[in-house]
């Protein structure tokens, strides 16, 4: 067995020496553009990814002709395994110049980012059906038409990605992509009833938030939009119903100041404006002194990504932050898939850094440790880059929510010098069944504080309007 072992492990060997040495002798042999799309080739083809990543970007500075077809397969290839995010940051002026599939679909992002949604559309029609993006593109191609205004071909959109979701998911047998296509899925339905909303349909916004199973990833982020949904629909007891679910110690690392906003919010809506101001003082109290010393931490470290890289890293060891509010916006952070992403890429990086030491040719050696440590860089940038923008966002959240805690304020003092309004408790049973809107497949249960797995996002109040 001991031998088996050692063969196995001296075949291994042997491949992963026998690759750099195709590398280096493409190195050696060719110049200029053509030692680059040689040598990216080789790379790319013998699973040194990360390596072949600055010989790839260096061919689309540099390339001003069309690209053959074997560069342009590898050029999809390596953005499938190492992701996007390494070739976001480059100029379209540049991406342009590939007609892959994934850098199509790279390019079709960036410009849904700067919304220009015609331009992105034009990009996502380009893509292949059968390619392996084409569901993600679809995904793409709703929010544009989404920003465009035309709800019913985002819909119809966000439908078709829902299906081609599905079958690219019964092609696959890997587990990442899977995983991926399922969270697309997902994606696409939520997207479907955004639009929906957007387009001032409650009712069918509602359904369709309900065909996302409370398993998906994406599923407490729904919770959220279906309380608004209610809201306009004017069933404030089921508003306040979906927001109390966040109460629950599963969803303990997620902290979105709006729930607390739309809480008592709701509660002015019905008149009950002893427990609006009771929501409104409590956050004022809580997240006020924190929020002030989040705002000075990002200002001091503007533009200091390492500081973001560390921070992240330090917390996912330590669990432990500053004050309580950067926390919990960490332990939101660190959960995020976007974030594993690009943690996930720097762990690949670094593991194929460790397989290059072991090759004996000295000159791609050199070369592939110097291209990985400016991948390595890189990646290290992006994660610290996105933990920054994370924490500047949700510190955008909190300055939004106090803005709209100090209406809440002003409104609860107007009631009462208006009306002479008294927030003493006195004692009076709150509540009766009779106030609750509900269907033939709802049945009413005494919610007695415990929160039950299979209960989540099923909560509704019973309280009548004092209005």
């Amino acid at each position: 067995m001991k031998k088996i072992i050692l063969a196995l492990i001296l075949m291994l060997s042997f491949e992963s020496f026998a690759s750099l040495s195709g590398a280096e002798s493409k190195l050696r042999k060719y110049k200029g553009l053509s030692r680059t799309q040689k040598v990216s080739l080789e790379l790319v083809s013998s699973g040194y990814y990360y390596t072949a990543i600055p010989w790839v970007k260096e061919f689309l500075f540099k390339n001003r002709g069309s690209i053959n077809s074997s560069m342009e397969r590898a050029i999809d290839k390596l953005i499938t395994v190492v992701g996007a995010r390494q070739f976001e940051i480059m100029s379209i002026k540049y991406l342009r110049r590939s007609k892959s599939n994934s850098v199509r679909y790279i390019i079709a992002k960036k410009l849904i980012r700067k919304n220009k949604a015609a331009a992105a559309l034009e990009y996502v029609n380009k893509i292949n059906p059968n390619h392996p993006v084409y569901p993600f593109a679809l995904n793409l191609k709703a929010v544009a038409y989404s920003l465009q205004g035309k709800i019913s071909s985002s819909v119809s959109a966000f439908k078709n990605c829902e299906i081609a979701s599905l079958s690219r998911l019964s092609k696959t047998s890997q587990p990442i992509l899977k995983k991926q296509l399922m969270m697309n899925k997902d994606y696409c339905i939520m997207g479907e009833a955004r639009a929906l909303f957007q387009g001032k349909k409650f009712s069918k916004a509602n359904l369709r938030y309900l065909d996302i199973p409370k398993s998906s990833f994406v599923w407490p982020e729904v919770l959220f939009e279906e309380a608004w949904n209610s809201y306009y629909e004017k069933n404030y007891n089921r508003t306040l119903g979906k927001l109390v679910t966040y109460n629950a110690p599963l969803f303990g690392y997620i902290f979105n100041p709006e729930i607390e906003v739309l809480t008592a919010l709701t509660f002015m809506k019905m008149c009950l404006y002893k427990d609006a101001k009771k929501i409104s003082d409590n956050f004022y109290k809580e997240n006020m002194s924190n929020t002030r010393k989040l705002r000075l931490f990002l200002k001091r470290n503007a533009r200091r990504y390492k500081v973001f890289y560390r921070l992240v890293l330090d917390f996912e060891k330590t669990k432990r932050a500053s004050n309580p509010l950067l926390k919990r916006f960490l332990k939101s952070v660190v959960r995020e898939p976007a974030y594993l992403e690009i943690r996930q890429s720097l762990v690949d990086a670094v593991a194929e850094l460790k397989k290059v030491h072991s090759g004996r040719r000295r000159l791609i050696r050199t070369v592939a440790k110097k291209n990985l440590a400016e991948v390595i860089k890189t990646q290290k940038r992006l994660l610290g880059t996105y933990a920054r923008q994370r924490l500047i966002e949700k510190y955008a959240q909190m300055y939004k929510a106090f803005e709209g805690m100090s209406y809440i304020k002003l409104e609860t003092l107007a009631q009462r010098k208006a009306r002479l309004y008294n927030f003493d408790d006195k004692g009076s049973k709150r509540g009766d069944i009779k106030y609750i809107q509900r269907n033939d497949k709802q049945y009413f249960w005494n919610f007695n504080g415990e929160f039950w797995a299979d209960e989540l996002g099923d909560y509704v109040f019973a309280l009548g309007s004092e209005c």
